[in-house]
């Protein structure tokens, strides 16, 4: 080995090491910085990182971003498209419309709870079987995102996908999932609860008209305001915490950083 040649690989393996004796535990972002842009390397030293044996490339570090957002949304969407997804989670239950919950209150204390009651079942029931039509919309979302969007992920806050997702396909979404939610809530009953709710509740009927409230809107909103609070919190968890080696290259890029 030549004297000159020395202080170049010495250079190259502090930066190898730079990455490899990262804790253990370090959340995916820090491990992605550094690659991806934002880390406070140098560009001489990101060079050496990417070109080492055996460290990751952007290339492959990017898609690692990505695999991580896809496996989110599968875990957002299966919490929420299961049976009391919903309707069980306080963080995310459909409630009724406040134009309705004059009404509701009224019934509770006449003790006519599981009139209210099933007209809320009805709507979060809804809100379960049309969610999981959601999973293509933002896993092609994801595979949109340029090395720049996945960059800016890495270094936004924890919500910084989420609000990706919400800036990019919350139109589609609504535009996919209301004529769901429409069917599913015909089918679960909705529109007869709510008449069985409405007539149950008196003298309010001529206040709360069935035209006077578009439920369908209701919950596809209050649907889509669920997803988005499950992909957070989904977001957040990826980022403290290495994220389950579900695919290829997510074993090969947070393998090589748990070494």
């Amino acid at each position: 080995m030549s004297v000159n040649s020395m202080p170049r690989r010495a250079g190259l393996l502090a930066a190898v090491l730079g990455l490899t004796l990262a804790p253990a535990q370090a959340g995916w972002q820090d491990m992605l910085k550094g690659v991806l842009g934002g880390g406070g390397q140098d560009a001489g030293t990101e060079t050496a990182v990417e070109s080492a044996a055996g460290a990751p490339d952007a290339g492959a570090m990017t898609q690692a971003v990505l695999d991580a957002l896809q496996v989110g949304v599968r875990r957002a969407v299966d919490t929420l498209g299961r049976q009391g997804g919903f309707l069980q989670d306080r963080a995310v239950r459909i409630p009724l419309p406040q134009e309705l919950q004059t009404a509701e209150s009224l019934l509770r204390r006449l003790g006519q709870d599981r009139y209210a009651d099933a007209f809320i079942e009805s709507m979060n029931r809804a809100a379960e079987q049309a969610v999981p039509q959601t999973t293509d919309i933002l896993i092609d979302t994801i595979k949109g995102m340029s090395v720049s969007d996945a960059r800016g992920i890495v270094q936004g806050g924890d919500d910084a996908a989420t609000r990706y997702f919400q800036q990019h396909s919350s139109a589609q979404l609504a535009e996919v999932i209301r004529p769901i939610v429409s069917e599913n809530m015909d089918r679960v009953g909705v529109t007869s609860r709510y008449k069985q709710f409405v007539s149950r509740a008196g003298f309010l009927e001529s206040f709360v008209a069935e035209d006077t409230l578009d439920l369908d809107a209701y919950v596809t909103n209050r649907t889509l305001d669920g997803l988005f609070l499950k992909l957070a919190e989904e977001e957040k968890r990826i980022r403290e915490q290495p994220v389950a080696r579900t695919t290829e290259i997510l074993k090969d890029v947070f393998g090589y950083f748990d070494r």
